[in-house]
């Protein structure tokens, strides 16, 4: 039975291969087994294995460079740095395009995005550089009416953003980065959008993202799911394969047969389901605030305290005007913790249907198909039973290749997260320094600390609570495949007491043996080998505590600091010496 598709196959920015329909059929039809598909590169005789996508791994060369360029002033030192570094003038020139070191072509990027780099992005960039070496190599003397602390504190907030520019290079695929060499059309602005975390929040925006991410998470878990199909009651079946999807994901293949959809098209339709909500509108009336909390707590105090805002001297007026351009860069910082805290609940929501899948009654088909249009849909279940070894093959290769989709952004949205916590152990490290060394500030600069601290901390640790609901899901999936083990032995032995059918017994075995290497592979690459990980430990409630702990004792060190060496202000909120 055909199901509805698209009439052609979604278009692909992927570098090293565009799937299609068609390919895959071809594939697919000269398979005998469906274990077969769970061996792509082996099997497939009309591609070579470099043709596919490998797992993504960090590079410390890429990010070491990048650091480089970003570190570096745009327009004047980092292009400089572009072409010596690059193996050519002409590659040289495209990297500098491609990564706005000098944004000036718009073969390469459009005319407004030029416009913003000229007039924001650069000069706040001059103004924080040109400002940080007034605040550290001026006289004290010159700068009597502002705290050379503050512009410290946006400044080092900056290079956390550009920290984390340098991780999302690191993680870029290999043959992305050499199309980020090449002219334009092989790399524009809406390739960089669809790399970005800002566009993987939306990824319904970008027609054909989540297929390809899905292509890659198979290609680099060496399956391919459409190959391999999942067995169901003769209704389901029928309607699942009446719902809409990708015509790179039918439901029906050359592998499946009556009652039977292809893993790779339910595995689609579940990802869809739940990576085209917008989860981003709950935390708009909470971000906003705090992104305008951090830039206006130091001018609010200091004109409580009735102090210059901005100094009297240029130099003060300079700093000060760059402090303020820094601290509203924070707002990226905030929005990437929201990200981080999006995704791990997206990819919690995803792995936590395919859990359900497996526990009767499994889930309603309208959960899954959104938009369906089926009366049965709120009422008709999809399951997936377990005791048969096919199920059980079909629903660990889906969640393997689950379990990686969208890697680059798993992989940076951990690292992105350790970075806001490094930051927010940095500030409460600034604010001990300061009380414990007595050294000359604001009291302006102590408020925006605590500022930083709550905001930046209170994200970090929900974004690490997100991580943590999404790591346990795979003990508690675990657990279930045990208990099914342990009920499944029961089983084959009051059969054999009863003297059953022996083919219902080889059956229990078989998938029993199956759901013994299931239960190894999630001990052993999901809770050991390649957990959801937080300052590179595993994300559990120990990893939050340690975390929440350092920031309070940081926090309270600080307060002793404030009550043993008696700090006091004058009436401008100045420290007394």
């Amino acid at each position: 039975m055909a199901n509805n598709q698209e009439s052609s196959n979604p278009e692909s920015y992927l570098s090293l291969r565009q799937p299609s329909n068609e390919e895959d059929e071809r594939f697919i039809s000269g398979l005998n087994s469906s274990y077969e598909a769970a061996k792509l590169r082996s099997t497939s005789s009309d591609r070579s294995a470099k043709d596919f996508h490998s797992p993504v791994k960090f590079s410390w060369k890429d990010f070491w460079k990048t650091f480089i360029y970003e570190n570096l002033p745009p327009v004047f030192l980092s292009p400089l740095a572009a072409i010596i570094m690059e193996s050519s003038l002409s590659r040289a020139w495209h990297v500098i395009q491609n990564r706005g070191l000098c944004s000036i072509s718009l073969a390469h990027r459009p005319l407004a995005t030029i416009i913003l780099s000229w007039l924001i992005i650069y000069p706040a960039s001059w103004a924080l550089t040109i400002g940080v070496f007034l605040a550290v190599f001026s006289e004290t003397d010159a700068l009597q009416n502002i705290d050379r602390f503050q512009i410290i504190l946006a400044y080092l907030l900056l290079v956390m953003r550009r920290l984390i520019i340098s991780v999302k290079y690191a993680y870029f695929r290999e043959e992305d980065l050499e199309r980020l060499c090449l002219p334009a059309p092989n790399w524009d602005e809406d390739k960089t959008n669809r790399r970005l975390v800002a566009g993987w929040v939306e990824p319904t925006k970008y027609p054909g993202l989540i297929e390809d991410e899905l292509t890659c998470s198979m290609d680099e878990n060496d399956i391919c799911l459409q190959g391999i199909p999942l067995e169901l009651d003769h209704s389901t079946a029928n309607q699942l394969t009446s719902e809409e999807s990708s015509s790179l994901f039918p439901a029906n293949t050359n592998a499946t047969q009556s009652q039977q959809i292809a893993s790779g098209f339910l595995l689609y339709s579940i990802i869809k389901s739940v990576y085209e909500k917008d989860f981003g509108s709950s935390f708009r009336f909470i971000i906003y605030p705090c992104m305008l909390a951090i830039p206006a707590t130091p001018f609010l105090v200091r004109a409580y305290y009735d102090v210059s805002l901005f100094g009297i001297t240029a130099a003060e007026k300079l700093i000060s005007f760059a402090s303020i351009l820094g601290f509203m860069l924070g707002f990226q910082m905030l929005f990437f913790g929201v990200i981080c805290a999006i995704d791990f609940e997206r990819r919690f929501q995803t792995a936590k249907k395919l859990g359900d899948l497996v526990q009767y009654p499994g889930i309603t088909i309208a959960s899954i198909f959104t938009t369906s249009r089926n009366p049965e849909a709120n009422k008709r279940h999809v399951f997936i039973d377990l005791q048969k070894r096919a199920n059980v093959f079909s629903w660990m290769n889906a969640r393997k290749v689950l379990r990686s989709f969208g890697e680059a952004f798993y992989l940076r949205i951990q690292a992105y997260t350790s970075i806001l916590i490094f930051y927010s152990l940095f500030c409460i490290a600034i604010l001990n320094l300061i009380v414990w060394t007595e050294m000359r500030h604001h009291i302006s600069t102590i408020y925006v600390i605590v500022a930083i601290i709550t905001i930046i901390s209170g994200i970090s640790l929900f974004a690490i609570y997100k991580a943590i609901k999404l790591q346990s899901l795979s003990a508690e999936h675990r657990d279930f495949v045990r208990n099914q083990l342990f009920i499944i032995e029961e089983e084959i032995w009051e059969l054999k007491l009863a003297n059953a059918d022996q083919e219902r017994i080889t059956d229990l075995q078989s998938a029993k043996a199956l759901l013994e290497q299931v239960d190894e592979s999630i001990n052993y690459k999901e809770l050991i080998y390649k957990p959801t990980a937080i300052l590179g430990y595993a994300a559990n409630n120990g990893i939050i505590g340690s975390i929440l702990g350092l920031v309070l004792t940081g926090c309270l060190f600080a307060i002793q600091g404030f009550v043993s060496t008696g700090i006091t202000y004058d009436a401008m909120g100045w420290f007394n010496f």
